[in-house]
């Protein structure tokens, strides 16, 4: 009987540990969500084009991190255009369909109601990409791993009332210093993978947990 209760004592414990390193073993991110507006019916989403967080003809960014944004924003509305291709509920734009001033204009209200009455829908999703660096090194050595930074907005029209908001900042980790994230699906992997492989892991996972956008209604 002592040598069970000792057994059993000695599960529990390796249990805790292992969540103790679970739980620090996850990668740095902030998350922000808000509730749902319930009884708002979407009669389709304008998809906006991807923004910029800072301007890309601002001084603040060297020419390696405009670079860097420039191809995350073509990454970043190459996922957003396959992910929503399917979707009879959803109006996507198409490359200068309202010029390159429009299409890179940083997310407001006023710039929604253009896609809104564009599109004739009474929602739009607006997104902007903070941060996007790409991994130095090969998929199982790499010295610096992928780093993506992002959020969304899905707002109702007129008003811009939010109804979905959340947000993506994390560099990839090692599996075993990302399980938590593995679960969550947004980074784990037994390979260092690009920041364009890391942003679609994310954006999929976020845009998954907002019921409007979610594939399954």
């Amino acid at each position: 009987m002592i040598v069970k209760r000792c057994s059993i004592r000695g599960i529990a414990l390796t249990g805790i540990l292992c969540l103790s390193i679970l739980s620090s073993g996850c990668s740095k991110k902030s998350l922000k969500s808000t509730a749902q507006v319930p009884d708002f019916a979407i009669s389709c989403v304008a998809v906006a084009p991807a923004s910029s967080g800072t301007p890309l003809d601002s001084e603040l960014l060297s020419q390696i991190e405009k670079k860097e944004l420039e191809d995350g924003l073509y990454y970043f509305n190459k996922f957003l255009k396959k992910h929503f291709l399917s979707r009879q509920d959803v109006r996507l734009f198409s490359d200068g369909q309202l010029g390159d001033t429009e299409d890179s204009a940083v997310p407001s209200l006023e710039r929604a109601k253009k896609f809104a009455g564009k599109f004739s829908c009474n929602a739009v999703l607006e997104t902007t990409l903070h941060r996007y660096k790409e991994r130095v090194g090969g998929n199982m050595t790499a010295k610096e791993p992928a780093s993506v930074a992002f959020e969304y907005r899905l707002l109702a029209m007129p008003d811009g009332k939010v109804l979905c908001v959340d947000s993506f900042d994390a560099e990839q980790q090692s599996l075993m210093g990302n399980l938590l994230s593995f679960r969550e699906g947004t980074g784990g992997s037994l390979t260092w993978l690009t920041a364009e492989e890391f942003m679609t892991k994310g954006l999929r996972n976020r845009l998954e947990k907002c019921s409007y956008l979610a594939e399954e209604k």
